[in-house]
């Protein structure tokens, strides 16, 4: 037997038609009147998401496939939409192959809406060193250095003095400024 005869039950439990975009665009839209006229506040429409999703037998992937085709509809280019989840700390290839849901996305978004602003995105770099002087962390980002350590940091280190001479050999004419964070405390939340 081949496997073009094998069916796939997931595709077609995930597999969106018009009528399901009709019957959640008109969901959607009374969702939106209650939330505009005050019914409602974004807690009460995220879990009516969530009710619509569980009554209508609605996974995360064809919510999503119908959000999709739903803004297609209207003349949106989906094309883009995954770059644009990623800046908001959203990678749908992730939630694919994870156990992150719907309610976690939404979490997510809620907190980047939150703090719009007030947290920016950084690529840093880490280097450990864990010897007999020091137990230090340092976090690399651009000419700003930063150690961290629950121990006091010995600067007498020669591992240490070593690191950094040749990490600014990389920014050269410039001073690095050096962050210590000493005796720190790290605690469970």
């Amino acid at each position: 037997m081949s496997d073009e005869r094998i069916i796939d039950f997931n595709e077609l439990k995930n597999r969106v038609n018009e009528k399901d975009i009709d019957k959640f665009e008109g969901y959607m839209y009374d969702l939106f009147y209650k939330t505009q006229t005050g019914a409602m506040n974004m807690a009460d429409f995220t879990r009516e998401i969530t009710k619509y999703m569980q009554e209508n037998n609605v996974s995360e992937s064809k919510l999503l496939q119908i959000q999709k085709k739903m803004m297609e509809r209207y003349g949106f280019d989906t094309s883009n939409m995954e770059e644009s989840l990623k800046s908001l700390g959203i990678d749908l290839s992730n939630i694919k192959n994870s156990n992150e849901g719907y309610e976690d996305i939404r979490k997510k978004m809620s907190f980047r809406d939150k703090y719009n602003g007030k947290i920016t995105e950084k690529l840093n770099e880490e280097y450990f060193i864990n010897n007999d002087r020091n137990d230090v962390r340092i976090i690399l980002e651009k000419e700003k250095v930063t150690l961290i350590s629950e121990k006091n940091i010995d600067l007498t280190d020669n591992e240490l003095n070593e690191f950094l001479c040749s990490y600014k050999k990389m920014f050269e004419g410039k001073t690095l400024n050096v962050s210590i964070s000493e005796n720190i405390k790290i605690y469970e939340y």
